[in-house]
Order: C-alpha cells, then sequence, then structure tokens
C-alpha cells in the first residue's frame, strides 16, 4: 500500500502508519542487535500491511460474477508483492527498496475487468474467472515491458515530460475509482429503488454505512497518529470487534456470509493460484483486447510513478538512483509476476522511507519482507474469509479518499488555477463518462495542455528594426545616420524553437501589427531568420506562404536566413519560389540579410556626393572649426594594397585610423589558424579610438580587401598636440567621444533589443 509522491509528506507517509521523513534512524536502533531486529519488525509490519491490501484490492476486482476468483485473487496478489519485494530488494540500485503492488493500477484494473466481464454476461462462471486473471495478468506483463524497454533504451526521463496536471488528475481519479470499487463491492449492482425497498438493499446499505465509518475512523486516526503499528493495530481491532458482535448476537460464519458481512468463499480451502495454462486455454482473449486501453493506462501511469517515487527517494535520502535501472529492474519483476496472472507493481516510497525511519536499510529488509508475506501465503484463503467486509471496503474508501486529498484537494494551492481546473476534470470525467471516458478526457487535455503552454512560448527571440539590428559593417556616421532616420522600414525578427501551426501564427501577428502601425514609417523589408529554429512541420511553413502573400500585397520584400535544408525545402514544398519570385529573398546568414537591406536603403547616397574632403567630413563628424585643416595636416595619408595590414592583432595600440576610400575588413584568428572574418569596413569610419586612450594590445587585424587610403594619427602625436596645441587635441578627443558615443547607442538598442 503506497501513496507515490514527488516529494514524502507527512500525512501521507502517516496513510501506512509512517512516522515524518527522515533518513535518520533513532539512537535506540543504532546499535548491532537492533539493527539484526529492524527488518524483521519492519517485515511484520509490512507483511499485515500487504496481507489486509491484498485482501481488499482482490474484493475489489473478484465481486458480484467474480467471486469464485476471490480466494485466488488474495493468493495471486500476495504472490505478486512477494516477487516484487523479493526482485527489487535483490536488484534494485536503492537497497532498502519495497516493492508493492499499486492501489492506483488496480483501481483502473478493477473498473476495466468489470467492464470487460459484462460482455461475458452468458458465459460459464470459469471463463469470467479465467479472462479477470488474463487481464491482471497482461497488465503485469505489458507493464514490465514497458518498464524494461524504456529503462534499456533510457529513456525514463521522457516520462517526466508527462504533465504534472495530467499525472496529478489520474492519480485522483484513481482515488474515485477506488471509492467507487469499494461502494460496488457492498452494494452491487443493485438499483436505488432496490437499495431502499428491498431487505437485501436496505442490508447492503447497512454495511455500506458501517464500511463509511470505518473509513473515517482509519482516516482520522492515521492523520492524528504517526506509529507503524496504527494501521495493524486498526485492521486488528476491526475484525476482533466485528467477531466479538457476532459472539454477542449468536451468529455464526455461515449467516454472516449470507448477510454479506465476510466474503463469500469457493468450496475448498487452503491456498488457491490460478494455473496460467488453464488461464491461457480458458480466457476470452477478444474481450482481454477491448480493456487493452486500460492496460496501456496502467503501464504509462506506474511509470510515471515509479519515477516519481524514484525522485522522492533521492531527495529523502541525498543519494542519486539510476531510474533506468529501476524501470529495468522493475520491469523483469512486472514480467514474472504477470507469467501466474499477478498485478503490476513498483517501488512503494512511503514503506521504503518507513524502513529508513526504523534503521532496516539494507537488502535484507526487502527479503525479509518477501519471506513475512510467504509465510502468509498458504493461509490467505483462510484469513482473506475471516476478513470482515467492511474492513476491506473501509480501506479501499480510505486509499481513496487519501488520493483524493494529495492529488486534487491539496495540489489546488500547488497550481495556478487553469491547470488545477485540468487536475479536477479528469476525476470529474471519470465520473460521469466511466474510466475510458476519463482517460480519453486525460489523454486529451494532456494534447491541448502540451500546444497551449508551447503555444504560449514566444517563437519570436527578437523583433526589431534597423535601428536597434545592425550588420555588422562600420558605416561612416552619415550612413549610421541614415539608418537611424529610415531603419524602422526593416522589421528584423529572429525566430526560436521549433515552428508548428499554433506558434508560426505569432509570426504572423507580429508582421501584421507592424504593418498596421502608422505611427512608424512604411516597411519595406521584412527579415526572417532561422538560425535558431530546431525544426518546423508542414502548417507551419505554409503559414510563411500565407506572409509572403500578406507582404506582397503591401509590397513588402521578405528575407529569408540561417535556412536549413530541410526548412528550406519545406517552404518551397509549399509554394515559397527562391528562384524567380521577386518578393522573396534568402541570405546564407543574418549579418548578410542586414547588409542587404542596409545597402538598399542608403543606394540612394553616395560618398563623393556627402563628403567634399576630409576637412568636410570632419565637419560633419565633430561640427564646423577654423583648425580642421590642421587637424588633416597633423595625419599621416597612406595607401594601401589589397592584403596590407594596417591593424595587426598583439601589438600595442598606438594609433588612431580614419579609413578614408576602399574597404577593409577585420578579422581574428582562431587557434585552429583559421582567420574569421568579424566585420566590415566602409570609408568614413574610425579605427583604434578605444587603444589611442587604453593602450594594450590590438584585439584583431585590419586588413586592406582593394586598394583603400587611411588617415593615422599616432598616440605620440596626440600626446604632443595636448602640450602644444590644446585646441587641436580638443578635435581628435571630439572624433574619438563621437566614435564611441555613436557605438555605444548602437550596442545599447541591440541589448534592449534583445530584452525586449
Amino acid at each position: 500500500m503506497n501513496l507515490h509522491s514527488p516529494t514524502p509528506a507527512p500525512d501521507r507517509d502517516a496513510m501506512l502508519g509512517a512516522v515524518p521523513r527522515g533518513d535518520v534512524a533513532p539512537a535506540a536502533w543504532h546499535n548491532g542487535s537492533a539493527r539484526l531486529l529492524a527488518p524483521l519488525l519492519f517485515a511484520v509490519i509490512a507483511g499485515i500491511d500487504g496481507l489486509g491490501t491484498s485482501i481488499a484490492f482482490a474484493a475489489l476486482i473478484f465481486a458480484g460474477p467474480l467471486a469464485a476468483g476471490f480466494g485466488m485473487g488474495v493468493g495471486v496478489i500476495l504472490l505478486s508483492s512477494i516477487v516484487m519485494a523479493a526482485w527489487i530488494a535483490l536488484r534494485s540500485r536503492y537497497p532498502s527498496s519495497i516493492g508493492q503492488v499499486q492501489e492506483a493500477s488496480i483501481a483502473i484494473l478493477a473498473t476495466a475487468i468489470a467492464a470487460a466481464i459484462a460482455h461475458l454476461e452468458f458465459a460459464p462462471e470459469e471463463v469470467k474467472v479465467a479472462t479477470a486473471f488474463a487481464i491482471l495478468g497482461t497488465s503485469a506483463v505489458v507493464t514490465g515491458a514497458v518498464f524494461w524497454i524504456f529503462g534499456t533504451c533510457r529513456f525514463g526521463r521522457l516520462v517526466r515530460f508527462m504533465p504534472y496536471p495530467v499525472v496529478a488528475g489520474f492519480l485522483a481519479g484513481s482515488g474515485w475509482l477506488l471509492i467507487q470499487g469499494a461502494v460496488m463491492m457492498i452494494v452491487g449492482d443493485r438499483s436505488l429503488a432496490e437499495l431502499f425497498v428491498r431487505p437485501e438493499g436496505q442490508q447492503a446499505l447497512a454495511n455500506l454505512y458501517v464500511a463509511l465509518v470505518f473509513a473515517t475512523v482509519v482516516t482520522f486516526a492515521l492523520r492524528r497518529s504517526s506509529s507503524p503499528l496504527t494501521m495493524p493495530l486498526l485492521m486488528l481491532g476491526g475484525g476482533v470487534l466485528f467477531f466479538a458482535m457476532l459472539a454477542a448476537i449468536g451468529a455464526d460464519v455461515e449467516q454472516a456470509r449470507a448477510m454479506h458481512w465476510l466474503p463469500a468463499m469457493p468450496p475448498g480451502g487452503g491456498l488457491a493460484l490460478p494455473q496460467p495454462l488453464e488461464v491461457v486455454t480458458t480466457a476470452d482473449w477478444s474481450v482481454v483486447v477491448l480493456a487493452l486501453p486500460a492496460i496501456v493506462s496502467v503501464a504509462l501511469l506506474g511509470m510515471v510513478g515509479l519515477l516519481l517515487n524514484t525522485s522522492g527517494l533521492e531527495v529523502a535520502t541525498r543519494q542519486d538512483i539510476d531510474a533506468d535501472a529501476e524501470l529495468r529492474t522493475t520491469g523483469i519483476a512486472n514480467v514474472v509476476a504477470g507469467g501466474f496472472g499477478g498485478a503490476p507493481g513498483f517501488t512503494g516510497l512511503s514503506m521504503t522511507l518507513l524502513a529508513n525511519r526504523m534503521g532496516a536499510t539494507a537488502r535484507s529488509v526487502g527479503i525479509a519482507t518477501a519471506v513475512m508475506l510467504a509465510l502468509m501465503l498458504p493461509f490467505a484463503g483462510e484469513l482473506a474469509g475471516a476478513m470482515p467486509t467492511f474492513v476491506a471496503a473501509g480501506l479501499m474508501i480510505a486509499l481513496g479518499i487519501e488520493l483524493i486529498h494529495d492529488w486534487l484537494w491539496r495540489s489546488r494551492q500547488q497550481l495556478p488555477r487553469s491547470e488545477w481546473l485540468a487536475v479536477l476534470a479528469i476525476p470529474l470525467g471519470m465520473a460521469a463518462f466511466g474510466f475510458m471516458g476519463g482517460m480519453a478526457l486525460g489523454l486529451g487535455l494532456s494534447i491541448v495542455t502540451f500546444v497551449y503552454n508551447y503555444a504560449r512560448l514566444s517563437v519570436i527571440r527578437i523583433n526589431a528594426s534597423l535601428r536597434e539590428r545592425k550588420s555588422s559593417i562600420d558605416r561612416p556616421p552619415a550612413e549610421n545616420s541614415l539608418l537611424e532616420l529610415e531603419g524602422e522600414q526593416v522589421q528584423v525578427l529572429e525566430l526560436q524553437e521549433f515552428l508548428f501551426f499554433g506558434t508560426a501564427e505569432q509570426v504572423v501577428d507580429a508582421i501584421r501589427q507592424r504593418l498596421q502601425d502608422r505611427t512608424r514609417l512604411s516597411l519595406r523589408f521584412v527579415i526572417i531568420d532561422f538560425r535558431r529554429v530546431s525544426g518546423m512541420d508542414a502548417a507551419a511553413a505554409a503559414t510563411f506562404v500565407k506572409i509572403r502573400n500578406l507582404l506582397a500585397g503591401s509590397e513588402v520584400e521578405l528575407v529569408f536566413s540561417n535556412l536549413s535544408p530541410e526548412i528550406e525545402q519545406a517552404l518551397v514544398r509549399n509554394g515559397i519560389d527562391f528562384a524567380t519570385d521577386p518578393v522573396v529573398g534568402r541570405e546564407r546568414d543574418l549579418d548578410h540579410a542586414l547588409e542587404r537591406c542596409e545597402e538598399r536603403l542608403i543606394a540612394a547616397i553616395a560618398r563623393e556626393e556627402t563628403w567634399q574632403d576630409v576637412e568636410d567630413y570632419f565637419a560633419q563628424t565633430i561640427g564646423h572649426s577654423s583648425r580642421l585643416k590642421d587637424l588633416v595636416a597633423s595625419m599621416q595619408e597612406i595607401r594601401l594594397e589589397p592584403g596590407d595590414r594596417f591593424i595587426r592583432a598583439g601589438e600595442t595600440g598606438d594609433d588612431l585610423f580614419l579609413l578614408w576610400t576602399g574597404r577593409a575588413k577585420v578579422e581574428a584568428v582562431l587557434a585552429n589558424g583559421k582567420r574569421l572574418r568579424l566585420r566590415t569596413v566602409k570609408p568614413g569610419v574610425v579605427l583604434g579610438e578605444i587603444a589611442i586612450y587604453r593602450g594594450g594590445p590590438r584585439t584583431a587585424d585590419v586588413v586592406a580587401e582593394v586598394p583603400s587610403t587611411v588617415y593615422r594619427l599616432a598616440r605620440r602625436q596626440l600626446r604632443y598636440l595636448e602640450q602644444a596645441d590644446p585646441e587641436l587635441a580638443l578635435l581628435v578627443h571630439r572624433l574619438c567621444a563621437t566614435t564611441l558615443a555613436e557605438r555605444l547607442t548602437i550596442a545599447n538598442r541591440l541589448v534592449q533589443a534583445l530584452h525586449e
């Protein structure tokens, strides 16, 4: 009996009679003899707990038309617990792990078995019972196979992508199924009229009332007490009081069975287990196929539960546990249990933590638990027949209430309202439409939740213009000023993540809003960069055709950059024509796309029309002065051929340069010896302004790409001017300050765009 959760909680552990979380045992347990006795004492508690829940689980499944299989059901579920406890104890990466059959799985399977057996209304009793065991065993085998495959392929982490609200909703729905099953176990399929009119129905209502009272007592007592003996004492106490009541009224056991106070037992006694070969040959496998959706959901929910419990153990014990190894180990145990018609299970968090708290931290604790359960196995039939119905039903109701409390009620304080409503919808769907309806609703919510949450993530990393996002070309102030004025005519969209039909619409909305913005200059270009896009589906590719048509109607050019071959092919298949469409352009990267649009914007002004000479350039850059001619005279004119380096990385930065004609490139040498082009320098750009102040080594080379002319001012010359001609030195400092301010403005706008 385990209520699994990501981290153990005191009241959840109390459900099993466990003390609050902790990995330090009391001092009394640290002596040698106590360490030997701790596994034995825990095994007694776990044995009573395992026997009680086995009887309750069997009573939940093998009721009504399946009552003949109740005794075998107790035995097979108890045997499943033995297999789980023994194999997990021997092979788990956490030595004191306690394997158990899980109540959430039983709740789903009980509902699925009841629905499946309804298709065998006129079949013989042995066929119905064999089919029930076939569904139970198939579920364990499928669960084990799924566990093992996921663990072997190291896919365990993928299960953690399942939305938490869906997991919580399924667990809360399992609680409802437990309560519903316990009620049906007592009242059967009687109608309301039969319950209130007929004596048998009134007796069933009385039994249900007693079960509810017992469930209330169990829930209240376990929340008030943290003793590990609480649950066993409650179960024993309920049984003792029941038989004392029988003695007081003079009723015997057979009369109690006739009143449904004790479970109906098949003739014969002793240990009874289903025969695998007989189950295979007798069961109606067409009905088993109908239960496959429930079987698959048990496997997936069990995998989530195991990984949640593993995470909880890691937190509680401060140890790393290989989740994939746990999946493989638990998978084998489930396949073995399913081979004889057993039930699925995995490591129980609360029982494992209880063993740790009692000082039982070695593999012997799981083995001792398996041995204790094995000692009880021969007497399982007699013990099952002696457990009052209200105790089994009350225990299931208490478990169901606890699941609903932990995963529905408590989650409302942890989750946003929209996510909590998704949790609430799943148990409500199970209550209204049955398990299959609730499961379909849960899967639908899982898909909707994923799409909704993913669609809320912005796929637009940057939405800027050329005012904020410029190319790597160093331009003169006049061109930068033009781009400052006209840059709003270019919209730059840098995309990210995976694009699908839900997120691609964000791009359409961003472009449409920009087109409709009458407070800014009209668009001439839209650049869409795909460098950070991981992939795109067909629906998203079709969306870009929609964007192309939207922009063509406004006479705006669409430029794509950083297209991978796969994305480019998807766009072409959907109608984007890169070869002949004048509205569509393509560049290998964003920098070239930006350069393309910049050049188109500044094509109307040529440098010769802007500056008459160097003196005129300085006048337009730092303002008119009678000393500008002297400033030009203080600088050295240098003519360069293609490939000439006038700035070298590693050399001391002592010079200020003005590129007057031609073109240069800034490049760095990588560790492997290759040269990386960082940016292009156009005429009218000042270089070395930082080094003229700070000195220190140059960080990159600047190389002439075509025949060029530069003007150079050495630092020593500037120092001389500061002493001999402060007015002229001031003009140099103003030139450096203007250049730095312009570059800082561009950088600030880029940073602002990245954070918007």
